[in-house]
């Protein structure tokens, strides 16, 4: 009978040195009911046999034989995860073992939990936030693009939306399969915001030394690209569409995650753009980008977006004509609010 409450899962490639300090980590916690999973993507080098040397029966090492992409390995470590709970992480983060027994606890005093993300040195006065099942939790925890490390699953929720076999399609979800599993999740149980900081992601120069092995940044498929953001945009209001709450609460999603990822296909992908470390890391040319273009990049994604969710938006709950109003109220809101900061 298996009595794993928490999996660490992690998919790695090409990063033996840095996976194996980040599972001899989690393995200094002396739980017994806890277990790490690693599914290695084919490395070239001698990750597999450094793992394979650590003596911990809580350790499960897998292998996919060859390299079968960056979504492949994500989605299928999660599946290989035996515990109640699954916690997700990067193979170069880092986590403080000291929390984890505290971390599990929470997890396991919260019965309808299924799921939610850890922050990254929060500054909350609070341990964790528990939203509601539904539209609270969808609009708190999924679409968000977060780092993931940190997100964390139960599992037989995660196992009964079928996450390998639906949101393994790069062409839709890109890298983040884990925004659509959050939405469907959050709609089946209660979603958490998890404060106390037990995960430290990879930065400055560590992102230097140790470049993407799944992003290239010259592609316009990467990720942080204005293509791959509207790509992203016009996929979650698909699958937002799809979700089993009301119809203005689907219009709150819409407009909420279009705005997000056009942020991120403007003032984010600019801020990647100046970033050294960053440009480095995703084998990039520094260069800043000028407000004329800026906004150009902004209004071509705001145009296409109308395009390509012509149909949803016109299946009854949000027509064109409401999208734009509220765009614009939500921008001008935006603006305002930023105004007030600044004059504080």
């Amino acid at each position: 009978m298996n009595n794993i409450e928490l999996s660490f899962c992690i998919p790695t490639y090409n990063r033996a040195q840095i996976v194996y300090k980040l599972v001899t980590e989690i393995l200094l916690c002396s739980d017994p009911a806890i277990e790490v999973v690693v599914l290695d993507n084919g490395s070239s080098d001698d990750t597999l046999s450094i793992l394979r040397a650590i003596k911990d029966d809580r350790l499960c090492v897998y292998s996919n034989g060859e390299n079968k992409g960056a979504l492949f390995n994500m989605v299928n470590v999660l599946n290989k995860g035996t515990g109640k709970y699954l916690v997700y992480s990067t193979d170069q983060d880092h986590i403080d073992y000291n929390k984890i027994i505290g971390f599990k606890m929470f997890l396991l005093q919260h019965a309808n939990l299924a799921g939610g993300f850890c922050t990254f040195n929060s500054e909350s006065k609070i341990d964790y936030e528990i939203i509601p099942q539904g539209y609270q939790a969808v609009s708190k925890i999924a679409y968000q693009g977060r780092h993931p490390t940190g997100y964390f699953f139960n599992n037989e929720l995660l196992k009964s939306i079928k996450l390998v076999d639906r949101f393994s399609d790069y062409d839709f979800v890109d890298l983040f399969p884990l925004e659509f599993a959050f939405a469907e999740l959050c709609v089946m149980g209660d979603g958490a915001i998890y404060h106390k900081s037990i995960f430290t992601p990879e930065t400055g120069v560590r992102v230097v030394t140790h470049k993407s092995s799944t992003t290239d940044g010259k592609s316009k498929k990467a990720f942080f690209m204005p293509e791959a953001r509207l790509k992203l945009a016009v996929n979650y209001t698909k699958h937002i569409s799809t979700l089993p709450i009301a119809s203005f609460e689907k219009s709150s999603l819409i407009l909420d995650t279009f705005l997000r990822e056009l942020s991120a296909a403007t003032i984010g992908y600019r801020s990647i753009l100046i970033n050294e470390n960053l440009c480095t890391h995703y084998y990039m040319t520094c260069r800043d980008i000028k407000i004329i273009e800026l906004f150009g990049i902004g209004w071509n994604f705001y145009k296409l977006f109308l395009i390509e969710s012509t149909t949803v938006l016109d299946s009854g709950f949000m027509n064109p004509l409401k999208f734009k109003i509220l765009v614009i109220l939500k921008l001008i809101q935006k603006i305002v609010s930023r105004c007030a900061r600044l004059l504080k």
